[in-house]
C-alpha cells in the first residue's frame, strides 16, 4: 500500500514539475514578446507553437510517467506547478530571458553591422548616382524643351502662307496659260 502511495505521490510531483517546465517556457515567449514587440500574425504564430510544445509536453508525460492512464491529478498539479512558478519565480527567469535576449541581440547586431555599414554605403552610392542622373535628365530634358519651343516658336502659319502663295501663284500662272491658250 505505501508504495502505490508513494509511487502516486511521485507522479503527483513529476507532473507538478512538468508544469514548471511549460510555465518556463511560457516565460520565454512572453520574454520575447516584451523584447521583440511581434505583430499580431507573429504572435498568433507563437501561440500554436506554444500549443504544440505544451500538447507535447503533457502527452509524453502521460505516456512515459503514467502508462498512458489519465487521471484528474495529473491536470491539478500541472496547473499547481503553473500557479507556483508563475506566483513566485516567473519574475527572476523573466529577467534572466531579457538579459538573454539582450546579448543575443548585441550578438547579432555585432555579426551584421559590417554587413549594415556596407549597406548604407550602397544606398550612399545610388543616392548620389541617382542625383547626378536627376541633374543630368534635367539638363537633357530641359534642352528638348528649349528645342521643342523653338519649332514652336516658328510660325508655322507664316510658313504655310509662304507655301499657300506660291501654290496661288502657280495656281494663276496655270490659269493664264490656260486663259492664253483658249484665246489663240
Amino acid at each position: 500500500m505505501n508504495s502505490e502511495v508513494f509511487l502516486e505521490l511521485k507522479n503527483l510531483f513529476e507532473f507538478f514539475l512538468l508544469g514548471f517546465v511549460i510555465a518556463i517556457i511560457f516565460d520565454f515567449f512572453r520574454a520575447y514578446r516584451k523584447f521583440k514587440r511581434p505583430t499580431d500574425i507573429e504572435v498568433l504564430i507563437q501561440d500554436i507553437i506554444f500549443f504544440f510544445i505544451t500538447t507535447i509536453i503533457v502527452i509524453f508525460g502521460i505516456i512515459n510517467i503514467l502508462d498512458s492512464n489519465i487521471r484528474l491529478y495529473i491536470f491539478i498539479a500541472v496547473f499547481s506547478g503553473i500557479g507556483i512558478y508563475l506566483s513566485i519565480i516567473s519574475k527572476y527567469v523573466i529577467k534572466i530571458y531579457n538579459r538573454f535576449f539582450e546579448v543575443i541581440d548585441r550578438i547579432i547586431e555585432f555579426i551584421f553591422t559590417p554587413f549594415y555599414l556596407f549597406k548604407q554605403i550602397i544606398i550612399f552610392i545610388f543616392k548620389k548616382i541617382h542625383k547626378i542622373c536627376k541633374i543630368c535628365c534635367k539638363k537633357f530634358l530641359y534642352m528638348l524643351i528649349l528645342i521643342k519651343r523653338g519649332i514652336r516658336s516658328i510660325n508655322l502659319k507664316k510658313f504655310n502662307n509662304i507655301k499657300n502663295k506660291k501654290n496661288k501663284k502657280n495656281k494663276k500662272k496655270a490659269k493664264n496659260k490656260k486663259t492664253k491658250k483658249r484665246k489663240k
